[in-house]
């Protein structure tokens, strides 16, 4: 998911970053903050802090009413973000469907889900669920977008739901804690306290706001509207195209739905077998794997267009040298945690290489005096990320879920130490899990356990290098999964390897499972394509095991008959959808 002008404006006032990707320390280094994934909020004040979330194990409600229910589709009613993308097709029309707050009790009212479907010519087309992740990333525009950057409209009515909470459903959106904190690797021990107790009063104030419907946002219940769209829609069972915190709404649906499951590609995966702890705890690791091990050898090859050094700690070594000068005042609007924040996005895709290393250059000269320098690193980091949407709906729906879904450690302390003992082995994101909100969530988490054996095999897709949910965290829910099969990206780091990806052997493999049913018949390895300005794949780390797939000429190097610059558009969009909030 990418930062926007708008994103970056909020990085900035928030400071201290509430961490960047759906996405965990190792086992044994304790619980860490997440880096997760316009309109006017619905308010719903009124449960008491101390109400739980629905009890998943009773049965549902009648949802007859909900069921039956007329639904109008239209392109007027898809939301202004997505516009860009409609207005290239006369294909994609959008619907409001009602749907219950509680599935166990409608009586408490109900909410109103925006869907977005994208035709199929294809009389015989079979319906694709898809979700960018977040949580609480929007899915209507980023399903219009997988319709246009690959060839499931061809075989299916491509549908994204906006989960509750975020986008145009009925949202939520809560102000950000503010906690004037400038460079997290420094933080006095008075300033953790400060930290803290506006963490704290953030969320009391956004549990008085929306009380009503916060304890409602779960993965379960989301996974709950899209069958109730499969429902109208009079699909026996569907399709679904998940990434990131996708994978683990993808999880929860099979779970709850799995006679509904059809053929299911989960990519770039979070354990959705375990606690969202475990996923978030190993990204400070992951982030510095990234950084370490392909960013700053790649900077260093290509010294002669960045100017950054001819080794890894030359180019590191220009990190730090701006690290410090913002630290002093010296870059104006940059302070460390934002320079920080800036690159640790940058990280999320391979195209981010080139931003990072061309902003560092930048502050770099800006270090050493150059004004137009300065001035240029602040315009790249303004106009930065897509096509501007953002508000505060996504990271409080990511709040929401992330907190409701599984437990989290209630000890405030117990955060920031855990920060300065990561940041000291992981310096790039390691210092920013200072603070987690879920330490003051007042609403109790229920206990799903994930088990998708009843359903039919799925495919997960991961690459080696992935910074925002680890190739660690997905083994051990492929492991614990034993009807699913791994598709292992080897030397690539892209958190997102399908849609919009280059490799065609990857997209080979995930197009034809997804459009004609062709599951790989183990687990798998695909061959990593070059990094940019790169002739050659690098190796790094270890070699990844299972049965070589050879580099395919297929999907990946077909384009929709549109202007390039279009296309480019496209995938900044599906970029921005599918790295999370903060």
């Amino acid at each position: 998911m990418t930062r926007s002008h708008a994103r970056f404006a909020t990085v900035m006032a928030l400071t201290l970053t509430t961490a960047t990707a759906l996405s965990a320390c190792q086992e044994d280094s304790g619980p860490t903050v997440p880096r997760s994934s316009s309109s006017s909020a619905t308010s719903s004040a009124g449960a008491a802090p101390g109400a739980q979330a629905p009890a998943p194990q009773r049965p549902m409600a009648d949802l007859s009413r909900y069921v039956g229910q007329q639904v109008s589709w239209s392109e007027d009613t898809c939301p202004s973000s997505m516009r860009v993308v409609t207005a290239l097709s006369d294909k994609t029309t959008c619907a409001r469907i009602t749907a219950p707050k509680d599935y166990f009790d409608p009586g408490k009212g109900d909410i109103t889900l925006m869907v977005a479907r994208t035709k199929s010519d294809n009389p015989n087309a079979r319906v694709l669920f898809t979700n960018p992740g977040g949580p609480g990333a929007p899915a209507a525009r980023f399903s219009a977008v997988v319709a246009k950057l690959s060839p499931l409209a061809q075989t299916h009515d491509v549908i994204g739901v906006d989960p509750r909470g975020t986008g145009d459903s009925t949202s939520v959106s809560c102000d950000p804690p503010r906690t004037g904190v400038d460079d997290n690797r420094n933080l006095t021990p008075a300033q953790v306290t400060t930290v803290q107790s506006r963490v704290k009063k953030s969320v009391t104030d956004c549990v008085a706001k929306h009380g009503g419907l916060l304890p409602f946002l779960t993965s379960d219940n989301t996974a709950r509207d899209h069958d109730l769209v499969r429902r109208i829609l009079g699909a026996g069972t569907v399709d679904y195209y998940g990434v990131s915190a996708g994978t683990w709404l993808g999880s929860r649906y099979a779970t709850l739905f799995p006679k509904q499951v059809g053929r299911f590609v989960l990519d770039s995966n979070t354990e959705f077998t375990a606690p969202f702890a475990k996923t978030f705890g190993n990204q400070p690791m992951a982030f510095q794997r990234r950084w370490d091990q392909q960013f700053l050898p790649w900077a260093a090859r290509h010294d002669a267009t960045y100017g950054l050094g001819t080794d890894n700690r030359a180019v590191n070594g220009v990190y730090e040298k701006v690290r410090k000068a913002a630290g002093e005042g010296r870059l104006d609007v940059f302070t460390p945690s934002l320079i920080d924040n800036v690159l640790a996005s940058e990280m999320y895709g391979d195209p981010g290489f080139v931003s990072a290393a061309t902003l560092l250059g930048l502050l770099d000269k800006a270090t050493d005096g150059d004004p137009d320098a300065l001035r240029q690193a602040k315009r790249s980091l303004m106009s930065s990320g897509g096509d501007g949407y953002t508000d505060y709906r996504e990271s409080t729906t990511f709040m929401a879920v992330t907190c409701n879904d599984t437990p989290w450690n209630k000890q405030p302390l117990t955060y920031a130490a855990n920060a300065f003992n990561l940041g000291k082995k992981y310096p790039l994101t390691g210092y920013d899990v200072v603070e987690n909100r879920c330490a003051y969530w007042p609403y109790t988490a229920p206990q799903t356990k994930v088990d998708v054996s009843k359903a039919p095999p799925m495919m997960m897709v991961q690459t080696e290098l992935d910074p925002a949910t680890s190739y660690e965290n997905a083994m051990s829910a492929h492991r614990a999964s034993p009807s699913t099969r791994m598709l292992v990206v080897d030397n690539q780091g892209d958190h997102g390897a399908v849609v919009g990806s280059k490799n065609a052997c990857v997209t080979t493999a995930a197009y034809d499972f997804l459009t004609k049913g062709k599951l790989i018949a183990q687990d798998s390895v695909c061959p990593a394509v070059p990094l940019p300005d790169d002739s050659q794949v690098f190796e790094v780390g270890s070699k990844a095991q299972g049965a070589q797939l050879p580099t395919a000429d297929g999907y990946a190097r077909q384009k929709p008959n549109l202007a390039q610059q279009v296309i480019d558009l496209l995938l900044r969009i599906l970029a921005e959808a599918t790295r999370p909030q903060q």
